[in-house]
């Protein structure tokens, strides 16, 4: 018996230690997510997976087969020199030898058999200009990070870290859905006994903190598992009705597999968090008031997710997705990564909130490719599904093209529609949750989890990137949004808090208002 204890542990360890530990998530801004997207497009590598983050092997990986191709330009090859360059520096894989070194780079890095990356850096970003109503923009944002990350054993990759913000922060620099916060939970002002920031605009600072750990793994490049708090981006399209990169950050439990090249399983359990706010331009924010003395814990949910890949085959790749926002509290059901949402959903008393979907993509090398995305929230008539008021359904469809203009030039165009009423969910009570007031909104810390506009909202966009001379890169990002108010009693229409009047519809169109 301890002959195979043994074995059984020397086996678990040389299946992990097969493959370098360089398993950290590469973060969805990162160039080397638009090199990979442009390779696929010229059919010089096959599509990948559209669940991402990647971890930093994964990107190593591909990168070296772009460079090894005979279809790449010298220009090109140099640039994933750069990025390569930029990702080792990132992650500790060089050695810092000097204090010169250390004062330059902020950092100290020893690389070995557990490469360690120590250190911190200082980050400031100024917006100043106008509106088109004339009005005057003037946002701040400022913050100090420490951190410590590296490579343990050969197992996993780790990423500690710890931020100081100190922000102005002018909602009149964004679209509404699309306003950046750095911090999570609150901002609090230390000049004022530490009043919290719970209205916007306010022309004054506030300090704010935050944390970003990861811990991750991987196995024979088979199974993943990430434990963090990383952007996330899950679907084809540039932001997602699932979950879009435009989400704020949330701590999830990640696991995916991969057996073939056609297959892919992916599933995370994330706990949502809050934000102070209460109001943003006179509009309710929809998350929890936590200046207030009585706390309800009205947003206090976790999120379930998962989604199913098959192909490409022939250039072809469907996907199905489920999700559901759930009341916090011990519940095994959702942990399951084999369950079914909507029927755990009602088996438990239909508590929660479920949205569940799918999208088709086709990739023509040396064309393009082209992606289209359903998203149901609520389905009662599959004979009227556009013309039945109690159909929530949401649309995605783009192209995606490679042209040859300087070095990994894409463009792309979209077209995503999120209706009234979808991702929002009527605001209740229930004994089970201490009888507390509380709604299952498809929001983290005020923000959606899906793509950023408001419910009842058309977007047209428009993208080119592509990188110049010298690695300078250079970006175009058009956005036309119509909006309706057809469902709403103001003027400014609905946002994520407006749900659907139920009984309104139960025996018909009906109207609205």
């Amino acid at each position: 018996m301890k002959r195979k204890l043994i074995a059984m542990i020397a086996i678990f360890l040389a299946v992990f230690t097969l493959s370098a530990a360089t398993f950290h998530s590469v973060p969805l801004d990162n160039e080397a997510y638009r090199i990979i997207d442009t390779a696929e497009l010229r059919g010089i590598i096959s599509t990948q997976v559209d669940v991402r983050p990647y971890n930093l092997d994964k990107v190593y990986y591909l990168l070296g087969e772009i460079k090894a191709s005979t279809f790449v330009s010298e220009s090109e090859k140099a640039e994933i020199d750069r990025v390569i360059s930029d990702l080792e520096f990132s992650y500790g894989y060089s050695d810092t030898k000097t204090i010169s070194d250390v004062l330059a780079d902020g950092n100290v890095s020893v690389n070995g058999n557990n490469p360690m990356k120590i250190g911190g850096k200082v980050e400031t970003i100024q917006t100043v200009g106008y509106r088109t109503e004339g009005e005057k923009v003037f946002d701040s944002r400022n913050g100090v990070t420490a951190f410590v990350m590296g490579d343990l054993l050969g197992v996993m990759s780790y990423d500690l870290n710890f931020r100081l913000n100190i922000d102005r922060i002018d909602p009149s620099a964004f679209l509404p859905t699309e306003l950046k916060f750095s911090t999570d939970g609150f901002y609090m002002n230390l000049l004022e006994r530490g009043n919290r920031l719970t209205e916007l605009p306010d022309g004054r600072f506030f300090l704010g903190l935050e944390a970003f750990p990861e811990m991750s793994t991987n196995i024979m490049d088979v199974v993943s598992i990430r434990f963090g708090a990383v952007e996330r981006d899950w679907g084809p399209g540039k932001g997602n009705i699932a979950l879009s990169s435009s989400a704020r950050t949330m701590d999830g439990l990640e696991l995916s597999i991969t057996p073939t090249s056609w297959f892919s399983y992916s599933v995370m359990n994330a706990s949502l968090g809050l934000a102070s706010l209460k109001e943003v331009n006179g509009i309710p924010w929809p998350s929890e008031n936590m200046d207030v003395d009585e706390k309800n814990g009205e947003y206090s949910n976790n999120l379930s997710i998962h989604r199913l890949e098959l192909g490409p085959i022939k250039g072809v790749k469907f996907s199905v997705w489920e999700s559901v926002v759930w009341r916090k509290r011990f519940e095994l059901s959702y942990l399951n990564p084999l369950c079914i949402y909507m029927f755990t959903q009602n088996s438990l008393g239909d508590y929660d909130n479920v949205l569940a979907g799918f999208d088709l993509s086709f990739t023509l090398p040396g064309l393009g490719s082209f992606y289209a995305a359903i998203a149901i929230d609520e389905l009662n008539s599959v004979k009227r599904p556009f013309s039945c008021p109690r159909n929530i359904l949401a649309y995605q469809a783009g192209m995606k093209f490679s042209i040859p203009l300087l070095d990994f030039s894409v463009v792309q165009l979209q077209a995503t529609y999120i209706p009234a009423f979808f991702g929002a969910h009527y605001a209740t009570t229930a004994k089970i949750f201490g009888n507390v007031y509380y709604t299952t909104a498809y929001v983290n810390k005020g923000q959606n989890i899906g793509y950023p506009v408001n419910p009842d909202t058309l977007e047209l966009l428009l993208s080119f990137d592509t990188t110049a001379f010298d690695g300078w890169k250079l970006g175009l990002l058009v956005k036309d949004q119509l909006r309706s108010a057809q469902y709403a009693e103001r003027a400014d229409g609905t946002n994520i808090l407006t749900s659907i009047d139920y009984p309104r519809y139960d025996n018909g169109p009906g109207e609205w208002g």
